[in-house]
């Protein structure tokens, strides 16, 4: 059974952190994370919202705490991450 994630951040620029989002899909993929959807706050248009479905916690963990995928979003102006893990009720 999968695990989900909730991911919540600040972006600089919402439609230019979404272009790289998509196209770093396929290295998320490889640590089996699958992307769920992506929404984008109302009251906040750059605050950005993902819900992923994860098979392998512990590779998905390493990958979110990775330096390298910190260098990507401090680049990228990605600010007051959160990352929550969700379980069934």
């Amino acid at each position: 059974m999968a695990t989900h994630v909730l991911w919540q951040a600040d972006v600089a620029d919402f439609d230019a952190w979404l272009t790289v989002f998509r196209a770093d899909a396929k290295n998320r993929r490889a640590v089996g994370i699958a992307d769920l959807n992506v929404w984008r706050d109302p009251d906040q248009k750059n605050h950005a919202v993902a819900l992923f479905a994860i098979t392998d916690i512990d590779k998905a963990k390493a990958f979110f705490d990775s330096e390298e995928l910190a260098m990507h979003m401090e680049r990228d102006g990605v600010i007051n991450v959160t990352v929550k893990r969700l379980i069934p009720a």
